[in-house]
């Protein structure tokens, strides 16, 4: 990023600023010089007594190719300001080639020649020199953005030379070699004529130097850094030692062989002096280049090593997920037989009341068996963020409707005085329909269960500014205040005392809050403190009703239900003998199999009304028997899950399964999907 960023800082000056800088300088000198012709300003002409002073056709012609590089320099000039830089390019080849074409014996002709100052300075002749550069110059601006198909730049070659000119002139001068720019061989030539030329050249080389051989000196490489160094300091210190040299010997302060020696030693200290300068800060550049490249390097390993751990946490993401679908499996399977078996035994007529109590009992053990093992799985989910809620219009009277019925042995045994206040108008919510009931079934049966006998539970409905509310009242043991804060959090009852004499884990309201705050909601609490009571308050979005249609008629008016045909297929042995028991009971005839193949045997060889299966099989999948099923015979099915994740649910319903049943099974639920199940039946089949 650094070294990026410092490219781009350094290519700005060079390509867009120089070009322009030299542009003006050299038109600047131009502009002077012309304004001394005018003026009779001798000394705008030479800027110095006794120079050569420079000839105004030749600041004419540098004025205008000033103005060209000016105009040519961005890459992206509109066509109109770039055809008028062309066309004085092309004027400057004309006027450099006319002279050159009018030239005898390399002299000048007689109407470019003019009269010395009234110091008796020299005025330049527009000679060999001086033509040939315009012509250069002239060309290298008009073929600017030009190249060969090899990428050859005739510009940068034209300009190369016009700089080799003015930098020979320029040496000459600092040499002080007086026949080199005034005999009649070389013709005379000012200072400021050879300086506007080589800034010229170096503008017109920069102009694009990102794109020719100049790129190296541009870019930022350990080459470019050394150039851009050293060749400025090559160019300059001859041209400045030289010029202090004959200062110093024309002031008489040594003669001209000390001078060259002096010379010499000054040019080698300098130009060491210089190169040291680049090495160290090369040096610098190194140390820093390889520091980043450790970092970098650093860097990768920290990522690599990251993700190497996100990858080994997402396998034990993976295993702590199918460790506890399997423990699900395992923990509710055996409970099913209990279960089922209790809830049947509990509606037998023969039972007696003290034996009939103790079955109770045991059916509302297994029960909150399942429910604790539910809890569990829940948090899990929700903390994991892969909980899915099915969102749709729901009628949330009707949901606490259900709920009230499902805790009334429970409200009518502790003899609680139940206060209910439906008043909420808009009733209707956007929510998941199961996980919002199971919310109301936590609260409800957390106000029973801390409830004391005789004690009172109120709920009340009401709307607030466009929300439904939901308030449950209770004159249980309360809550401290210092225990309010702490109430939704995972494993919390309040003191150890509440949590050992009513048990449970504590899951319940943290996993109602986070189902909530998912579908929109919001839940507080509020007590006055121990022994007096708990008060919580829900809240929801409120929607409009639906419009649904009336139903002429019901599959249930269609008359009694018919015994069915049923397959049965659990691998757990015990499950599988007492459901089939049961369901025998009932007057069904039922086959039973431990696995897919068995089962798809039974399938061709036996016709059945329905089939429940469980879907974890040891050789296969409950869902493969309900495809096979479907392909068949026509039958309704229940699928049977110890994992009660959604994904099984979703499945078991794409399978064809009709209805889905998690582990321990109630046989009251079984019983009431099965007799559905018998009423399709007589309605398909009248």
């Amino acid at each position: 990023m650094l070294l990026r960023t410092g490219s781009e800082s350094l290519k700005a000056p060079i390509t867009q600023v120089a070009p322009l800088a030299t542009s003006r300088l050299t038109a600047a000198i131009a502009v002077t010089v012309l304004t001394g012709w005018i003026a009779q300003i001798d000394l705008l002409k030479n800027f110095a007594p006794g120079m050569i002073a420079m000839n105004p056709f030749t600041a004419g012609g540098l004025l205008a190719a000033s103005v060209a590089l000016f105009l040519r320099q961005p890459v992206d000039a509109p066509k109109k300001r770039s055809v008028i830089g062309q066309l004085l390019a092309g004027a400057i080849i004309v006027m450099g080639g006319l002279n050159l074409l009018y030239r005898h014996d390399v002299a000048a002709p007689r109407w470019l020649m003019m009269s010395p100052l009234a110091d008796g300075s020299l005025v330049e002749v527009n000679g060999v020199r001086i033509s040939l550069s315009f012509v250069l110059i002239g060309a290298s601006l008009l073929s600017l953005n030009w190249k060969t198909a090899r990428g050859f730049r005739p510009a940068e070659v034209a300009c190369a030379v016009t700089a080799v000119i003015g930098i020979l002139s320029l040496v000459a001068y600092s040499h002080y070699l007086i026949g080199f720019y005034t005999t009649r061989t070389y013709t005379p030539a000012s200072l400021l004529t050879s300086v506007s030329f080589f800034l010229l050249a170096t503008g017109i080389l920069l102009a694009r130097a990102e794109r020719g051989t100049l790129a190296i000196i541009v870019s930022e490489t350990a080459a470019g850094m050394l150039a851009r160094r050293l060749i400025p300091l090559a160019i300059l210190l001859p041209i400045l030692i030289g010029a202090l040299r004959q200062t110093a010997e024309r002031a008489g302060l040594y003669d001209p062989t000390f001078g060259a020696a002096h010379s010499a030693t000054t040019f080698m200290v300098l130009f060491f002096a210089a190169i040291w300068w680049t090495t160290r800060m090369l040096f610098r550049i190194d140390t820093n280049r390889m520091l980043a490249e450790g970092a970098r390097q650093k860097q990768e390993e920290q990522v690599r090593q990251l993700n190497i751990e996100k990858i080994a946490a997402e396998r034990a993401s993976k295993a702590k997920d199918d460790f506890l679908a399997v423990l699900s499996h395992e923990l509710r399977t055996p409970l099913t037989p209990a279960l089922a078996a209790a809830s049947y035994l509990a509606e037998h007529e023969d039972l007696s009341p003290q034996l009939r109590e103790e079955v109770t009992a045991i059916r509302t053990s297994v029960q909150l068996e399942a429910r604790l093992i539910d809890d569990l799985l829940d948090l899990t989910r929700i903390t994991r963020g892969k909980i899915e809620l099915h969102l749709e219009v729901v009628d949330v009277h009707g949901l606490l409707r259900n709920s009230l019925e499902i805790a009334r042995d429970n409200i009518l045994e502790k003899q609680l005085d139940l206060v209910v206040d439906f008043g909420a108008d808009r009733h209707h919510v956007w929510a998941d329909a199961v996980r919002l009931q199971q919310v109301f079934w936590n609260l409800i049966n957390n106000a029973v269960k801390f409830t004391k006998k005789n004690g009172r539970i109120t709920i009340r409905t009401t709307n607030e500014q466009g929300r439904f509310v939901f308030q449950i009242t209770d004159t249980g043991v309360g809550i401290e205040p210092e225990q309010l804060d702490r109430i939704f959090r995972a494993f919390e009852q309040g003191e150890r005392s509440i949590s050992r004499k009513f048990g449970g884990l504590g899951l319940g309201l943290t996993i109602s809050k986070r189902l909530l705050e998912l579908q929109g909601g919001a839940i507080t609490v509020h007590s006055e403190g121990l022994n007096r009571g708990t008060s919580f308050k829900l809240t929801l979005a409120s929607v409009e009703s639906p419009k649904t249609a009336s139903v002429s008629g019901s599959i249930a008016d269609e008359g009694p239900a018919k015994s069915l045909q049923l397959l049965v297929v659990e691998d757990h042995p015990q499950t599988l003998r007492v459901l089939a028991a049961l369901l025998r009971k009932q007057g069904h005839k039922v086959l039973t199999a431990e696995g897919v193949q068995a089962a798809i045997k039974l399938l061709e060889a036996e016709r059945f009304d329905g089939l429940i299966s469980d879907i974890g099989l040891p050789d296969g999948n409950g869902c493969d028997i309900m495809r096979a099923a479907k392909q068949r015979q026509s039958l309704v099915g229940i699928a049977l899950s110890g994992f009660g994740m959604e994904e099984d649910v979703r499945r078991s319903m794409d399978a064809g399964f009709d209805h889905h049943l998690t582990k321990p099974i109630d046989f009251q639920e079984l019983k009431k999907f099965v007799g559905t199940m018998a009423m399709r039946t007589n309605h398909s089949a009248s």
